[in-house]
């Protein structure tokens, strides 16, 4: 039987999108990021520094080029600091207009983050911690001219710094997906479809796309042993790094996001052991740290470590 999956690397969502903000100062990141020290956290990405016009730092390129709120704290300084500190591994997350590829132009988001990416390496390239970058599109086919984008970016962050490339796509694999638009999900792809476009994606990704972080919520779980599996053929064949993105939260709950059921997590970490390089999370801080403010959360993490000690084993 495979080893305990432990999770090493989380997101952390700072320009806050779909799940409540918990609005800590520098003293409790300081605490949370002890604790992703304690638990054995070695990587944290930050999921995108700006996001239409919520931004994560002052940036003199993106308030010249798009409508921005006030910055109050600059919290990719922050982060790097705290990971300074502490020997964790940070990846920068670029900006995601919101809007520009959603409408099929991925030129124009490229044309933000070009100036913008040395912009940001100028800025913070100093720190130790910063060790990679990571492309904010998510994306569960070759749609809205994703290669495109999502090479063209890689390229550029590689140009300005030759540091390992990010992404979290996800798989269009359940009836209920909510893709963060007014039209209507597609309908569920099935195995064999999904093997063929993310062998599309992965021919043009290898070289400039050195991981994929899948989104694992984003099957029905009874299918999620299958997809690792053929995932990981594909990605061997394209020389790419797999990683597992645990979702720490609940897809089929019908409020928006609460922690996962712990079975669910269980289930999910068991599937992808020794099929994966690598295990993240979307995302630690929320949902499954010692220290959120969802008291299942907190709960969470107690199920999470007896996992780590042997527990929760599938009974037979």
């Amino acid at each position: 039987m495979a080893q305990p999956l432990p999770i090493s690397g989380t997101f952390l969502d700072e320009v806050t999108c779909d799940i409540p903000g918990h609005n800590w100062g520098a003293e409790q990141w300081a605490v949370e990021f002890d604790s992703f020290v304690a638990v054995g956290i070695d990587t944290v990405i930050l999921i995108r520094s700006g996001w239409g016009p919520r931004l994560s730092h002052p940036t003199a390129v993106l308030r010249s080029k798009v409508s921005t709120l006030p910055v109050y704290a600059d919290m990719v300084e922050l982060f790097l600091n705290l990971a300074d500190a502490r020997g964790i591994a940070f990846y920068f997350g670029l900006y995601d207009s919101g809007s520009h590829w959603n409408r099929n132009d991925w030129q124009g988001e490229v044309a933000l983050n070009r100036p913008y990416i040395p912009e940001v390496y100028q800025r913070y390239g100093a720190h130790p911690s910063f060790a990679g970058w990571y492309l904010p599109h998510e994306t569960y086919d070759s749609g809205q001219r994703i290669i495109e984008l999502n090479t063209t970016l890689a390229e550029l962050c590689k140009a300005e710094a030759d540091l390992p490339v990010l992404s979290s796509p996800y798989w269009l694999g359940r009836h209920d997906m909510h893709l963060g638009f007014s039209l209507p999900a597609p309908s569920p792809r099935s195995l064999d479809e999904i093997v063929t476009q993310w062998d599309e994606i992965f021919s043009h990704y290898s070289g400039l796309v050195d991981v994929a972080a899948f989104q694992d919520g984003t099957v029905y779980e009874q299918d999620l042993p299958d997809t690792l599996r053929a995932m990981r053929q594909l990605a061997d064949r394209h020389n790419i790094s797999l990683w597992s993105n645990v979702e720490t939260f609940d897809r089929d709950m019908p409020i928006k996001f609460p922690p996962i059921e712990w079975r669910k997590l269980i289930h999910k970490l068991t599937s992808a052991e020794g099929l994966v390089d690598k295990a993240i999370c979307f995302e630690f801080s929320h949902f499954l740290s010692p220290n959120s403010i969802w008291p299942s959360g907190r709960n969470l993490f107690a199920r999470y470590q007896e996992y780590l000690a042997g527990s929760h084993r599938p009974l037979t």
